[in-house]
């Protein structure tokens, strides 16, 4: 026949041996509490968690999306703000010229001398470090100083070249329309062509954006478009021809081309900004879109990952009790002495 023994430290330890695992499940129910959610969803969720995943994955990529939107908004606004300012400064001065006698447009066209600079810091617009009219290269200022600059001069050079003497010179006043118009065509215009005009900007197409899972917009206004290149046009004739020195015949020629250079400037800028208008609004459509989506995501998510709180509630508390239970007998197990029987 054989014996066993009881030994007092195996009484001590005996409670302790499930405590950490005790300890664990109740970190684990007040981390659900506190989420909503199950501690471990590939413990929980087992074959399914890779659903869950995927819908996560999507929400994340919703957010991204609305976030993007969000950057794109912003640069479409400061688009729209440049635009109407530039828009408002071509009307004023068409309006000034249309408003005056032949003879004395070409005084009044003088006073766009401050246009072309309002022009380029305009097509210079910067928000969060990006130029909204630099198109792709959005890095880099889309029109220069030095360009400008550069193509002011090649136009100078061509008028000394064509009439045979300066802009402002006495002897404009023999040169005839018919000389005004072929310059004009012949020398100026194709310096404002696409490709020209290309050259004297930096920027490069317009940027297009993924605004929902499944679209893409123009979100952008690129600074190398034939309207900025009318207005340039329309401002370096009215200030750098020394127009005031001409016959009124010649004057008329300049002028009348000033004033139709402003017309389809600006007749250009009204139709950039419809076009952003139009996809401010499949911005707007495409964040309502999304937050549905988002919505429906979220739902999936949750009937797949929520945990019941009452549930979770009555776990914590039978845990806790049973903690403190194991507590409570290690302390009285640790009292036991033979010392205290003897």
């Amino acid at each position: 026949m054989t014996t066993s023994y009881i030994s007092s430290i195996n009484l001590w330890n005996a409670p302790r041996t499930g405590l950490a695992r005790l300890q664990t499940d109740l970190a684990r129910a007040n981390t659900e509490i506190a989420t909503g959610r199950y501690a471990d969803i590939g413990l929980a969720l087992g074959t399914k968690v890779g659903t869950s995943l995927g819908l996560r994955q999507q929400g994340a990529e919703i957010d991204a999306l609305k976030d993007g939107n969000g950057v794109t908004a912003l640069r479409l606004k400061t688009s729209q703000s440049a635009l109407a300012q530039m828009q408002s400064a071509a009307d004023t001065l068409l309006q000034s010229l249309v408003g005056q006698p032949e003879g004395q447009r070409a005084a009044v066209a003088v006073s766009a001398g401050n246009q072309l600079p309002t022009l380029t810091a305009a097509l210079n617009t910067a928000v969060a470090g990006q130029y909204v009219f630099g198109g792709i290269n959005s890095g880099t200022a889309p029109v220069a100083d030095t360009a400008i600059a550069t193509l002011r001069s090649g136009i100078a050079a061509d008028f000394t070249t064509f009439f045979g003497f300066a802009p402002g010179s006495p002897a404009a006043a023999n040169a005839s329309a018919a000389q005004m118009q072929t310059f004009l065509d012949t020398y100026v215009a194709p310096r404002f062509a696409d490709a020209a005009w290309a050259g004297v900007s930096a920027a490069s197409g317009a940027v297009t954006s993924r605004i929902s899972l499944s679209e893409t917009v123009a979100t952008g206004a690129s600074a190398d478009a034939q309207p900025f290149a009318r207005l340039a046009m329309a401002y370096i004739v009215s200030t750098d021809l020394g127009l005031s020195s001409f016959s009124t015949a010649a004057q008329t020629v300049a002028t009348s081309r000033v004033i139709g250079l402003l017309g389809e400037g600006s007749g250009g800028l009204v139709s950039m900004q419809a076009d952003l208008g139009r996809s401010q609004a499949l911005i707007t459509a495409a964040n309502t879109r999304l937050d549905a989506q988002k919505t429906l995501l979220s739902s999936a998510v949750g009937d797949l990952e929520a945990v019941d709180p009452a549930e979770a509630k009555t776990r914590v508390d039978t845990l806790t009790t049973q903690i403190q239970m194991s507590y409570a007998l290690t302390s009285q197990l640790r009292q036991l002495s033979l010392v205290n029987f003897l």
